[in-house]
């Protein structure tokens, strides 16, 4: 069986797949969800996920930190789980464009905030996006949203 963190991951990957125009979202930025590719660092010290262009627009997800504290002496820990969400859009992609797609993100995250009962809570409603247009061999923008997800483990349990 997979470690919660793990569970987590894949439930939340798998609720950003559902976004489709089919089932009623702005953009098809589901078709391709990403976990974990490696981030490039430009000249002046941006750093991205490189994409091909027949995958745009992608999702990049990466679970970047666990902050984990003790909750009681039987070893229960409560963790706060900071997450990136990563848009790489189309060079050609405008402003509503770009907010209909973050949009999307947290439309899509608001189904089953706990993620089929995985998290206790998250911050899908204050989560942060920054937006900022890379240059290299072709040009595209990259929206960065992070937010935190909420979840507990029991008595040294393996996560």
């Amino acid at each position: 069986m997979a470690d919660k963190r793990d569970q987590i991951m894949q439930a939340l990957s798998t609720a950003l797949a559902t976004i489709l125009t089919t089932g009623g979202y702005n953009s098809n930025l589901g078709s391709h969800v990403f976990e974990w590719r490696p981030k490039l660092v430009t000249e002046t010290g941006a750093n991205y996920v490189p994409t091909d262009k027949d995958e745009l627009p992608a999702l990049h997800v990466r679970d970047v930190l666990d902050e984990i504290a003790a909750v009681n002496l039987r070893g229960d820990e409560g963790h706060g789980l900071n997450v990136e969400i990563e848009i790489a859009h189309e060079a050609s992609a405008i402003p509503a464009t770009m907010r209909g797609q973050i949009n999307d993100i947290r439309e899509a995250l608001g189904v089953d905030p706990t993620l089929g009962g995985l998290c206790a809570k998250n911050s899908f409603r204050t989560m942060t996006a920054e937006t900022i247009r890379l240059q290299g061999d072709r040009s595209f923008f990259r929206t960065l949203l992070t937010t935190k997800l909420y979840f507990s483990t029991s008595g040294f349990a393996e996560e």
